[in-house]
């Protein structure tokens, strides 16, 4: 083709080329659409699927694929299939884990996607395979998925998995294998669910169902007699197995199973009406900013992590001038070890105690608790963080710096939009000593507050005066605790109230063990609803996100860390940021080795500020030629480039540079590693032209060198 295509012609001509099998012509059109922004990510699928779909496929096409894939996935994330391509790379690549953290990931956004859906069974099965998940562990999680699933062919793949496992009955008559859930409707007070004999579909069986309440204890059976709409689409009982049943009044304690089996999926159960929010205590003497505050932990497992929590807040009590009572509310939990320690501390004065004989879930716990004592202000925090200094203090502060703010919410190493060092990525836990540097740092700089989209809730300051007009959390709609939080601040939005982060407070949080690995298939619901009653909620916030009000005190916590080499969070920003790149080859350009000849680099020179004056051009220039190189058909390396810098525009506009993916829930290094881990450059320092004819000479015959 003696003329590209116009950008309006050029999708049209790809797939016309394509089609016909015109390869060359196709990539070529591909390569050209990375050069124009309104096509890069066509481009990058058109790259990337050929080097997926390959006849015979290698280790290093599926990195390519996955490579382009995640730069497509990352420029459309509303896109489910770009999501379920790149878990196919993973998959493919043989990186299991990551590839479980995609699709949870992916679900968390796609919920409701199908395909996405189905390849989280047989994914958690390749995981037991290769010994990396335990069998039991394994039957859980596919057991607590189950509540969730609304879709037939879900349901039949997930319990055929589970028919396919070892019985864990290790008895000559093993139990039959029977299996099923039970839900609780508050509004009309009933429960239900379904039960199926996987061994034996077609026969009918009893439910057990178990009363406690008032220290009364009765039992009582019924039938599974009702046909199940989501059961018969699944190809199993079409006569029986759904049953629902009246209450005749609230019970403390539901426990319900198969008559001589086995505890149905959500058993026991807290049969308790929808809650009623107190009304609003008489205005007293003393103004709301002088009133004790409830810091509300709520509790289930990870036992060090909780104590870790509640001792953090129990050392510090001192160095608060707010009054506060710290209350852990003990949601059933089944670690017995981790009560008794909760209730040592209990007796010896340092906490409330509160323990519900059934789980309540997050949400009832948390309105329950909010409503204890309904004149003060509460704060939820998280049972897996960790809190320093006066840091009650300081969100009190930024809480009460106007009169219209509802909320305040703290930096963290994992706190979505107060997440530091980047924004929306988890960066690892700190150590206490960390911890308590990048506390006195972000305190020390003195930040004013900045306005939020909405709150987040592993540490939440929360005012009555607008808990009491925006309402209590939703128990009716909302379950399993989900988006609650984004909801509550949505809602005080609505009514006139803003949200803050409190910059000048830091509070660690590892996350991850509120839920567990099933809280990506719990989301179906809720974001449902939050889309109805928000409809513009996610363009709001994707504005925000791409706004970065936040990117200036972030900036400046970044340089007071930096500039201290003593601290001891030194060690920590490095490791949030990932900066080291394991199986990667360090190279300067001036001593160029062999393993210059693999086919993807990456930059390892500083392109901003504080580069070299040549070094962005040096690597411009070589980009360049290795783009006339690859037009050429001859081999070239893509560059991979890792950092923002000014010069990045004219870097990717050559073609042959790409900017490192990002995915959520996957380090730079695991990302890298997908990649086919490139090999790390440095042109800095080296001297010009012997660097660049040096590096050409690796990669092109003598009769195309170029010259500097």
């Amino acid at each position: 083709m003696a003329n590209p295509p116009s950008p309006d012609t050029l999708s049209a001509v790809y797939h016309q080329c394509a089609s016909s099998e015109d390869t060359a012509t196709a990539q070529h059109l591909a390569r050209l659409g990375l050069q124009i922004p309104a096509y890069r990510h066509e481009a990058y699928l058109w790259l990337g699927l050929p080097h997926l779909q390959a006849q015979a496929q290698n280790a290093a096409q599926t990195s390519l694929a996955f490579l382009y894939l995640a730069l497509a996935l990352e420029h459309r994330q509303d896109q489910a299939l770009g999501h379920a391509l790149v878990v196919r790379c993973l998959q493919q690549l043989g990186h299991l884990p990551q590839a479980l953290t995609a699709l949870e990931a992916a679900l968390h956004r796609h919920p409701t996607d199908r395909n996405l859906r189905q390849l989280h069974a047989p994914l958690l099965i390749a995981l037991t395979d290769a010994g990396l998940i335990a069998p039991t562990a394994l039957r859980t999680r596919l057991q607590r998925s189950l509540p969730d699933i609304t879709d037939p062919q879900e349901l039949r793949q997930v319990l055929e998995q589970l028919s396919a496992l070892p019985n864990p009955a290790a008895t000559d008559s093993p139990l039959p294998r029977v299996i099923g859930t039970v839900w609780h409707d508050p509004v009309r007070q009933q429960i239900g669910g379904w039960l199926i004999d996987l061994a034996e579909p077609s026969r009918a069986l009893e439910v057990e169902i178990e009363f406690q309440h008032q220290g009364r204890c009765t039992c009582s059976r019924i039938p599974a007699k009702n046909p199940n709409p989501l059961l018969v689409q699944a190809g199993y009982a079409v006569s029986h197995g759904g049953f629902r049943v009246q209450l005749p009044h609230p019970i403390e304690v539901l426990n319900v199973r198969c008559a001589n089996g086995p505890a149905l999926i959500g058993s026991p159960l807290a049969a308790l009406p929808v809650f009623s929010p107190p009304a609003p205590p008489a205005k007293g003497k003393t103004p709301p900013h002088k009133q004790p505050v409830d810091v509300l932990v709520p509790v289930f497992e990870g036992r060090q992590a909780t104590l870790d929590c509640v001792d953090s807040v129990i050392e510090h009590v001192a160095r608060n001038r707010t009054p506060h009572r710290l209350i852990v509310l003990d949601d059933a939990s089944p670690d017995v070890e981790l009560a008794a320690a909760l209730k040592k501390r209990a007796r010896q004065g340092q906490l409330k105690y509160l323990r519900h004989p059934a789980n309540l879930g997050f949400i009832r716990n948390m309105n329950r608790a909010m409503a204890l004592h309904p004149e003060r202000d509460v704060v939820w925090l998280n049972a897996d963080t960790r809190v320093h200094g006066d840091w009650l203090d300081r969100l009190r502060t930024a809480a009460y710096s106007a009169d219209d703010i509802a909320s305040a919410t703290p930096f963290s190493n994992n706190g979505e939009l107060m997440s530091f060092p980047r924004m929306q990525h988890a960066a690892p836990m700190p150590d206490a000593q960390q911890h308590a540097t990048l506390d006195s740092a972000a305190c020390g700089l003195g930040l004013a507050p900045v306005v939020l989209e909405t709150g987040c809730g592993f540490c939440l300051y929360i005012k009555r005066r607008a808990l009491d007009e925006v309402g209590y959390l939703d128990e009716v709609e909302l379950k399993r605790g989900y988006g609650e939080e984004t909801d509550w601040c949505l809602r005080a939005q609505a009514k006139g109230w803003r949200h803050v982060g409190a910059v000048n407070v830091f509070v660690a949080h590892a996350g991850g063990h509120s839920f567990g690995p099933e809280k990506a298939l719990r989301v179906m619901q809720n974001n449902a609803v939050l889309r109805r009653r928000h409809p513009q909620a996610d363009t709001h916030f994707r504005r925000y996100v791409a706004a970065d009000p936040l990117a200036p005190a972030r900036q400046q916590l970044d340089a007071a860390l930096n500039t201290a080499t003593e601290h001891p969070a030194t060690g920590w920003l490095h490791q949030a940021k990932d900066t080291p790149l394991p199986n990667a080859v360090p190279t300067n350009a001036s001593s160029a080795t062999p393993p210059l000849s693999a086919a993807l680099w990456l930059i390892a020179d500083p392109l901003d500020a504080c580069a070299s004056p040549s070094t962005p051009q040096r690597w411009l220039q070589l980009a360049r030629h290795f783009a006339r190189q690859h037009k050429r058909r001859q081999p070239a390396p893509l560059l991979l480039l890792d950092q923002d810098n000014p010069w990045e525009v004219q870097l990717l506009a050559t073609g042959q540079v790409l900017k490192c993916p990002q995915l959520r829930g996957l380090s730079r290094s695991e990302i890298l590693a997908a990649c086919g881990t490139p090999v790390a450059v440095q042109l800095d320092g080296a001297t010009a032209p012997e660097w660049f004819t040096h590096l050409i000479a690796v990669h092109a015959p003598a009769t195309h060198t170029a010259h500097a």
